[in-house]
């Protein structure tokens, strides 16, 4: 809800532009939703856009590099896209005859190669009316910079005020609700940080059950082995978000000498520091190293 400026120094005038910038970048997270896109993807920013879809001149990496093969065939030629993680990791397994996890930390670590959703996902907005475009990570902060200004301006008594405030809120828990993976909280206002970190982990754990109910389902069963992984992923994925989340928030208000590591075993989840968990006896390192890497 609008005021009435009185001047350009009138406090309704930044008041405005917060609301304007929040309508905005809100209307295309909808209308991107709308179309079945990811509509937010605050860990990818310019740079992993510029890196997926500008080919680096081929003289600017030796040919034996791995960000050299991601762009380019070994008979010189440019590829139409350039390779992903999966597909890199591939190659590397074969023709480096060494083991996928290896191939998967050696791409990690050489290379700028994306995973398969995210590549497809930048690409495909570069292509999308930027009215209907999904937010990437500077807009998604300008986005949460907007909704906190609206928040912290709507001081006054009026109703149109603590209306503007209601529906910052529930701006606020649709966005936590619509990520699927973890994402530490960008609003400085408490309000707004406790209703986005409530509804984004709500939506983590129901992910989970939703997953868990498709695993078990008689239909996933008999659509054959594919389907029944297909849902075990998901819900193997959305574990992993979860445990992120509780691992940065044991990291934060613990104080712990040791990182906590969130670790899958027997099914539910625990934190485990420097290899031992609460009520069990020390974890031999081997087991601690796999509880960290899934």
């Amino acid at each position: 809800m609008y005021f009435t400026a009185t001047d350009t120094s009138d406090r309704h005038e930044f008041y405005h532009h917060y609301l304007i910038n929040a309508e905005v970048l809100l209307d295309r997270v909808l209308a991107a939703r709308a179309s079945g896109l990811r509509p937010l993807a605050p860990a990818l920013d310019y740079a992993a856009e510029a890196r997926a879809t500008v080919p680096p001149p081929p003289g600017m990496f030796h040919r034996a590099t791995l960000e050299y093969r991601r762009w380019y065939r070994s008979n010189g030629s440019l590829r139409a896209q350039p390779l992903t993680q999966e597909a890199l990791s591939l190659r590397l397994a074969a023709t480096g005859e060494i083991s996928m996890r290896s191939a998967r930390a050696s791409i990690a670590r050489r290379s700028h190669a994306l995973p398969a959703s995210d590549q497809a996902w930048l690409i495909a907005r570069r292509h999308i009316p930027l009215e209907q475009r999904p937010l990437n990570q500077s807009e998604w902060y300008k986005l949460a910079a907007a909704l906190d200004g609206v928040w912290q301006s709507s001081i006054g008594a009026s109703s149109a005020e603590r209306v503007n405030r209601q529906i910052t809120l529930r701006v606020v828990s649709l966005l936590g609700s619509l990520l699927d993976e973890y994402v530490a909280s960008p609003f400085q206002s408490a309000a707004l940080a406790d209703a986005f970190n409530e509804h984004h982990l709500n939506h983590l754990r129901q992910s989970i059950s939703n997953s868990r109910q498709v695993e078990s389902d008689s239909g996933t069963l008999l659509a054959g082995p594919k389907a029944w992984f297909a849902a075990k992923a998901v819900r193997m994925r959305a574990e992993h978000q979860l445990g992120l989340s509780m691992a940065t928030a044991a990291n934060g208000t613990i104080g712990l000498a040791a990182r906590p590591v969130v670790g899958l075993l027997g099914g539910r989840l625990h934190t485990f520091v420097e290899g031992r968990r609460a009520g069990a006896r020390s974890m031999p390192a081997m087991m601690a190293v796999q509880a960290s890497t899934g």
